[in-house]
């Protein structure tokens, strides 16, 4: 068993107050902000190499607004 998997395993037995400090602790983690970067980092690279090859399209505000609305209506409400 992976050690991912067995972390998961144990948050399924934390209390719902402890499992939001685990949250807070990795969203605020200087490791997982550096992975968030490099990640967002190849991103752009994969789209700069694609624009210099010539394989864009254009963008189309009207069709990602009504999915964003759509979308919107699906999820739940909190």
């Amino acid at each position: 068993m992976s050690t991912v998997t067995e972390v998961k395993k144990a948050t399924e037995k934390l209390s719902p107050q402890d499992r939001w400090e685990l949250f807070v602790w990795l969203r605020d983690s200087q490791d997982v902000h550096e992975h968030h970067l490099t990640e967002l980092r190849q991103e752009l690279e994969v789209g700069l190499q694609q624009a210099n090859r010539g394989e864009v399209a254009p963008l189309d505000i009207s069709s990602i607004r009504t999915k964003i609305h759509q979308q919107l209506k699906e999820s739940p409400q909190s």
